[in-house]
């Protein structure tokens, strides 16, 4: 695992850059001169960057080597980051989140197939489990020293706090042997095909709607854990806390069981009903934080199995699969955030957004169920 160390760092650097967005947004939104509603938008421009420049870049870049286009990747991840840490009004403030964007939706799924291609069968849940730990590491510890360094001093030292860990990032991957070459196994018309197929769009579309909601819901996680007994940096520690865990333990079931749609049954269920509780237990000094947890633990938990029954239905389109679920993450937190602030604008009170999101997750249910149903030999057909 010595050999993903840096891979790791990077996924852990691009987490923390946008998740920290959300506890930043007020100290943001009095920098440029806008309200939140219209500064959280950076969370959307972010995403939507995140999701057209996955699918593009990993047909495009097919069969070429991946270090230079990590090392690319980056560059453009702290560029966008240099602008943000620059920005005075907010054109520019929005530009930057674009390209951290742009270098993230590449660099995120690239790091994903180079790790699963270097490992068994055996071991994919462990690995991925690894990478998404990492991601989710951002929000635990990223997330709450940005904040505190904001607090303290100013957020733009969160962001120099971002970029620095970036440039180790790059210098470590520029260092490492993480170069590999993923053949082109299918001709262009048939990788487009994977992008209508109805299989790996009932996946991915899952993924899409999962995200809408728990991470759609996270961009006004500062609203709703408002008037809580605990700080926001305790909230957002705890959240991050249980997607680290979460994120963490689900490949072992993945591995263990060999029933990835199963296991995202099980956690699409668990995050319905954090949902529907959150908002009953946000101001209990204990059971608030357990809420909280639970959301971090079943949210971040999500990707693997996904991403192995991604991998189930075409082992051989690693480079694009990867890309494609990161989209449908990237699609689904800037749908949920551009709804979630057109729903505070025409009057909704933030603290019942929850459950709108375990509405949203009603309808992947159902979805999820009806897949767990089909043998999976069908399922790949």
């Amino acid at each position: 695992m010595k050999r993903f160390v840096f891979l790791t760092l990077g996924m852990f650097t691009v987490s923390s850059s946008l998740f920290m967005a959300a506890g930043l947004l007020p100290k943001m939104s009095q920098t440029i001169g806008q309200p939140v509603s219209i500064t959280s938008q950076c969370i959307t421009a972010f995403d939507l960057a995140y999701l057209f420049s996955a699918p593009l870049f990993s047909i495009a870049l097919a069969n070429k080597a991946s270090k230079p286009i990590l090392q690319l990747a980056f560059i453009v991840f702290l560029l966008g980051n240099l602008i943000i840490l620059f920005s005075e009004s907010f054109v520019p403030f929005l530009f930057g989140w674009s390209l951290t964007g742009l270098g993230a939706g590449i660099f995120n799924p690239l790091c994903v197939s180079i790790a699963i291609q270097s490992v068994e069968q055996t071991t994919k849940g462990k690995v991925l489990s690894l990478l998404w730990g990492a991601n989710s590491a951002g929000a635990v510890f990223g997330v709450p020293f940005g904040i505190y360094l904001s607090s303290r001093f100013n957020w733009r030292f969160s962001i120099g706090f971002i970029f620095v860990l970036g440039i180790i990032a790059l210098i470590g991957v520029s260092l490492q042997q993480v170069d590999k070459t993923f053949p082109v196994v299918s001709s262009l018309r048939d990788r487009l095909r994977l992008l209508v197929d109805k299989n790996i769009l009932s996946v991915v579309g899952i993924t899409c709607l999962t995200s809408i909601a728990s991470l759609g819901l996270y961009s006004f996680v500062a609203p709703i854990q408002a008037g809580a007994p605990y700080s926001l940096t305790v909230s957002l520690f705890v959240w991050g806390l249980g997607g680290f865990i979460g994120s963490s333990l689900v490949g072992f079931f993945v591995d263990r069981t060999k029933k990835p749609r199963v296991v995202m049954a099980y956690i699409l269920m668990g995050l319905m009903l954090t949902f529907i509780t959150l908002p009953f237990t946000k101001d209990l000094p204990y059971l608030g934080l357990i809420s909280f947890f639970m959301w971090g633990a079943f949210g971040w938990a999500t990707p693997t199995p996904q991403q192995h029954v991604l991998f189930e239905l075409s082992e051989n389109q690693s480079a694009i699969l990867p890309a494609l679920n990161s989209s449908a993450i990237g699609l689904g937190s800037s749908l949920g955030t551009a709804m979630g602030g057109l729903i505070i604008a025409s009057g909704f009170k933030e603290i019942n957004l929850p459950f709108l999101a375990a509405i949203l997750l009603v309808g992947a249910i159902i979805g999820q169920l009806k897949l767990v149903k089909i043998p999976i030999k069908e399922y790949c057909s």
